[in-house]
C-alpha cells in the first residue's frame, strides 16, 4: 500500500490552540518526520506546516537568494517571521503559536491539506470561501490547467 502525497482533512482546534493531526495524515508523513514539524505563514490565507524534508528544501531555496537584493531579503524575512519548530506529542498533537492563530483567524474548525510534505492549515470558512465552485467552474479550471501544462511542455525554453 502506497503512502498518499496528497490529502484533505477537517479537524477541530482544541483549547489553547492545540491541534490533533488525523492518523491518516500522520501515516502519510515519512516515518522519520512525524515527531517534528515547522510552522510559518502560508502563501495565501493559511498557515503552513512543513515536514523536516520539505522545510530543508525550502531553506536551500532561501540560501540561494541574493542577500543584497531588497525584494529577496524582504521575502526571506517575511517567510521567517513567526517561524517555529513544533514538536508532536504522543497523541499526535501540537500547539499552533498564538500570532499565527490570530493572524489567520484560526478559531475552531480548520482544514488540513497535505501536498508533498507541506500541510496547509486553513480556517474552514475561509477555505470554503476560497475554493467553493460549481462543477462547471471546476471543469473550466481543469481545462485551463491542462492547457497551461501542455503549453509548458511545448515551450522550447523549458528543458524539463
Amino acid at each position: 500500500m502506497s503512502v498518499p502525497k496528497y490529502g484533505y482533512w477537517e479537524v477541530s482546534i482544541e483549547k489553547q490552540g492545540r491541534l490533533k493531526l488525523p492518523s491518516a495524515l500522520v501515516k502519510a508523513l515519512p516515518e522519520d518526520e512525524r515527531q517534528e514539524l515547522w510552522i510559518t505563514h502560508g502563501f495565501g490565507k493559511h498557515v503552513m506546516l512543513w515536514t523536516a524534508g520539505a522545510f530543508n528544501s525550502k531553506m536551500k531555496e532561501l540560501d540561494k537568494l541574493n542577500p543584497n537584493d531588497i525584494d529577496a531579503r524582504k521575502y526571506r524575512n517575511a517567510f521567517l517571521r513567526n517561524l517555529t519548530r513544533v514538536d508532536i506529542d504522543a497523541q499526535d498533537r501540537f500547539v499552533i503559536p498564538k500570532p499565527l492563530l490570530e493572524g489567520y483567524n484560526l478559531k475552531k474548525e480548520v482544514v488540513l491539506v497535505l501536498a508533498s510534505g507541506q500541510i496547509e492549515v486553513w480556517d474552514l470558512n475561509e477555505y470554503n470561501n476560497e475554493f467553493d465552485m460549481s462543477p462547471l467552474e471546476f471543469s473550466l479550471l481543469n481545462q485551463e490547467i491542462d492547457r497551461r501544462n501542455k503549453d509548458d511542455l511545448n515551450n522550447p525554453i523549458n528543458d524539463n
